[in-house]
């Protein structure tokens, strides 16, 4: 039993021991606080009796103590009491003494604090010991000399900071943080700047180490960065199961964007026949092959202003992609419709098309010119357009801008209404309709898209315009004023963001349920498999599903790959919308950067923004030249569609964060 007004440890700490209590001691520290604690929580240093904490010794010859105590061949740790060792030290065992041990233990020199007291350190624990404490102080000695040059830089004392081996794993350790690929940075307190983000970020700046335009923010939403390392097959993994259909006599127009370089669709019309062609990228790898296994670590093509990752090695576009060469093989979606709109005939098959690649301009001058296929699909589009707004589709059409950076130059494009893309965006939807519903009368695993209806009120329109020959459908076109126009009828903007804002969010699962939003009783994303994983997976089931039906000893024993399970279906598409999450993620934050590295190099800036939404305190804009959507301060009260001249206050690019103040109040303030 530990003896009344002895000293004793708790935690490394001295206490006296001075009364016994309801079985268990009470104790005091230096500072007078006391504490009951157990006896098995503390260890003994001297019985006293002490009537207070004394001072320890300060001096004693632990060296030959030590000496005298480990024999020079010992390699282990030898248990020493208290008593022997401040005998030794000191030739007696009073309460200084045992202080004055205590704090050589603690110390760790020679000797080091046990479970039930000293312990003598081996010399070669010793030497060990001595090393650690060099390297330590040698690592001090680093980070204080890269302290002094951070400083230096900061304050333009002195050049950038460089990527020497003396500083490397200092600027690695800011840098790791900064790109949100570790949870602290203890090093900011030393350099004198919070441990936040936004502030090391701008420490990365300031001395050099990153361009003001650097964008950090992919790294930070955990976007895969470079493009997959694999080789793409050369040759199909069964060609001999499923043949492929020639069509290449067939016209087929892929059109797109001018600047876009990943053709994975096309169009045609013959014979009362819809065909969409889409890229078929599944025709060369399975779902259990490596190239999968990245597929779906991605999630998605990630689509920067500055660059674009590929979901899939680089050589599947080159192969795949649609009138990249004099012909394509593709995964070819034929339908046939009622004169109502609705989808009477569906076959699906592996084809060889030849493509004839458009930009929505070149497309729009031949429809005018009067090409019988475009004006084919265009009277196609808009009845089924009409059809969906029948079903309770809703029109969500706000001006876009594309952000393209060249040499850290960002150039915004806006994206003008066509009616070729309206036609495009309407054949899309028609062949995930038709995959959807063929798959679900095959009784096949499919992955589906849903959305419940939204919720906004009764009176607020769906569609835009009407699907009239003569009329334009589905964009919008912006005027300047007051007022937009879709073909001659005018549109409100602010209508289009309410209907946005009562949207439900999407869904994708093996669920066949109803897309309310596209007003479509199925729907399947399949049309780009090779930028979407969703796509890819349905790929997969309509290629097993066929080739199932064309062996006769089962697909599997001929080196073909059998439908997926339900089951695996809906664990693919949590993982893939997982990753595509943080790509979406990734997209939305780069283009926020870019604008504000735009708006930051453009001091002054005006923009004509449009009110999109008033509220109390500010009001919700849409600048269209810039692609931002922001708030701005709504006195005096702003009204729905009205437009306004904003003048750029602000650009913080490690934020990023923008401020407009308004022209008509700008120097009021």
């Amino acid at each position: 039993m530990i003896p009344l007004y002895s000293l004793v440890l708790y935690k490394r700490s001295v206490n006296r021991l001075v009364s016994f209590s309801d079985g268990k001691l009470l104790v005091e520290n230096e500072a007078g606080e006391q504490k009951k604690l157990r006896e098995k929580d503390l260890l003994l240093l001297h019985p006293g009796p002490v009537n207070t904490i004394p001072r320890a010794l300060e001096k004693g010859d632990f060296e030959t103590a030590h000496a005298m105590l480990m024999p020079e061949d010992e390699e282990s740790s030898l248990p020493v009491g208290w008593k022997e060792l401040s005998e030794l030290v000191f030739g007696e065992y009073s309460a200084p003494a045992a202080l004055s041990c205590l704090r050589e233990t603690l110390e760790g020199r020679l000797f080091v604090l046990g479970e039930t007291g000293p312990l003598a350190l081996s010399f070669m624990e010793i030497q060990k010991t001595r090393k650690k404490e060099e390297e330590r102080q040698n690592a001090e000695k680093r980070k204080q000399a890269f302290v002094l040059a951070f400083k230096a830089a900061k304050s333009k004392q002195a050049g950038p900071l460089e990527r020497s081996q003396e500083q490397a794993s200092f600027i690695a350790e800011l840098e790791a943080y900064a790109l949100g690929r570790q949870e602290r940075c203890p090093l900011a307190a030393s350099l004198g700047i919070s441990e936040t983000l936004e502030s090391v970020h701008k420490a990365l700046i300031d001395c050099g180490v990153w361009e003001a335009s650097f964008n950090p923010w992919p790294a930070r939403a955990n976007a895969v960065l470079y493009p997959p390392r694999l080789a793409f097959p050369s040759v199909e993994l069964e060609p001999g199961l499923l043949r492929r259909e020639d069509l290449r006599a067939l016209r087929s127009l892929a059109i797109d964007n001018s600047w876009s370089k990943d053709p994975d669709d096309a169009i045609g019309y013959h014979d009362g026949n819809i065909w969409i062609h889409v890229a078929d990228p599944a025709a060369f790898f399975g779902p259990d092959s490596d190239i999968d296994k990245e597929a779906l670590s991605r999630g998605a093509t990630l689509y920067l202003p500055e660059r674009n990752i590929p979901m899939l090695p680089h050589e599947a576009l080159d192969r795949t992609g649609l009138g990249l060469a004099a012909e394509s093989p593709a995964l070819s979606f034929r339908v046939k419709l009622s004169d109502e709109g609705y989808i009477q005939e569906i076959s699906i098959l592996p084809s060889m098309v030849k493509v004839e690649r458009l930009s929505y301009e070149e497309a729009d001058r031949l429809l005018e010119a009067g090409d019988e296929l475009l004006k084919s699909l265009d009277r196609i589009a808009r009845l089924r357009h009409k059809r969906r707004c029948a079903n309770g589709a809703v029109d969500i059409d706000l001006p876009e801008t594309s952000i393209h950076v060249d040499n850290d130059q960002p150039r915004f494009f806006p994206l003008e209404p066509t009616r070729s893309s309206a036609i495009v965006r309407e054949l899309m939807l028609l062949a995930g309709e038709a995959a959807g519903r063929w798959a679900h009368e095959r009784d096949i695993p499919f992955v589906y898209s849903s959305q419940e209806a939204p919720q906004f009120s009764p009176t607020l329109s769906l569609c835009n315009g009407d699907d009239s020959p003569d009329s334009f459908d589905g964009k919008a076109e912006t005027t300047g004023e007051n007022t937009s126009t879709v073909g001659q009828s005018p549109i409100s903007f602010a209508e289009q963001y309410r209907r946005r804002k009562g949207m439900r969010a999407s869904i994708t699962g093996p669920e066949a349920l109803a897309h309310r939003g596209l007003g479509l009783p199925f729907y399947s994303q399949v049309t780009s498999p090779l930028r979407r994983y969703q796509d890819l997976l349905a790929h997969y089931q309509i290629r097993a599903w066929l080739a199932a039906q064309q062996a006769t000893e089962g697909p599997e024993k001929r080196g073909f790959y059998p439908p997926l399970s339900t089951d695996e279906l809906s664990r693919r598409c949590i993982l893939a919308g997982q990753a595509s999450a943080c790509t979406r993620q990734a997209e939305r934050d780069s283009r926020l950067h870019w604008i504000a590295w735009h708006v930051a190099n453009n001091p002054g800036l005006r923009v004509k923004a449009l009110v999109l939404e008033p509220r109390e305190r500010d009001a919700w804009v849409l600048i269209p030249e810039l692609g931002l959507e922001c708030a701005i301060g709504n006195r005096p009260a702003l009204e729905p569609d009205q437009w306004v001249e904003l003048i750029a206050r602000r650009a913080y690019m490690p934020g990023p964060q923008l401020d407009f103040d308004r022209a008509d109040t700008a120097f009021q303030k």
